[in-house]
């Protein structure tokens, strides 16, 4: 089942149509994406949601670090309504992260 919300352009700023209407589509790859790249807290209306990766692009990440993320994302994405079907975060620059909405 996909998701259908308003769409956002690549700066996260609100989508339009030619028309000036805002654009509506399929949104499972922006959920995901919002979801990796926001922090807990940053929902007001669910402060738990949130992997926050920028954390961690920012540091070494050893094979600790990997079970650390790949475990938060599965648990989020869960969380989320998503089923996931792969998670290999070992190497941020080539992630491979398939999720289906349930």
């Amino acid at each position: 089942m996909l998701a259908t919300d308003l769409l956002l352009t690549t700066n996260y700023d609100l989508a339009f149509t030619e028309a000036g209407d805002l654009a509506v589509g399929a949104s499972d790859a922006q959920h995901i994406s919002l979801l990796l790249l926001t922090s807990q807290g940053e929902w007001r209306a669910d402060p738990l949601v949130g992997v926050g990766l920028r954390q961690y692009q920012s540091g070494p990440l050893g094979p600790a670090e990997t079970a650390a993320l790949q475990r938060e994302v599965a648990v989020q994405l869960e969380r989320d309504g998503y089923q996931v079907l792969e998670n290999d975060l070992s190497n941020l620059a080539a992630a491979k992260l398939n999720a289906v909405r349930l």
